[in-house]
């Protein structure tokens, strides 16, 4: 998938205010993400968003805090994600 911020997906229906993780789920791509991600591609997303194999996501700090290594992931990751946006 190429990095240009096309819209690759979209979920419509959800009245009022509903957490993204919520409103993710009744989307195509949450439903059959074969079909909406190509073979050996993935999307970003916030760490409200499950961990997929298809979607990265942050580590969470959760009650202690993060290893070094979750912390220079996440690092990376969100210098990544900036450099796209």
């Amino acid at each position: 998938m190429l990095h240009d911020l096309h819209i690759v997906d979209y979920g419509l229906g959800h009245p009022g205010s509903v957490h993204d993780a919520y409103a993710f789920q009744g989307t195509r791509m949450a439903k059959d993400p074969d079909q909406a991600i190509p073979e050996d591609h993935w999307i970003w997303a916030d760490s409200a968003y499950p961990t997929q194999t298809w979607c990265v996501v942050p580590f969470k700090a959760t009650g202690g805090g993060l290893s070094r290594t979750k912390n220079l992931y996440n690092k990376y990751l969100s210098k990544v994600s900036s450099i796209i946006v």
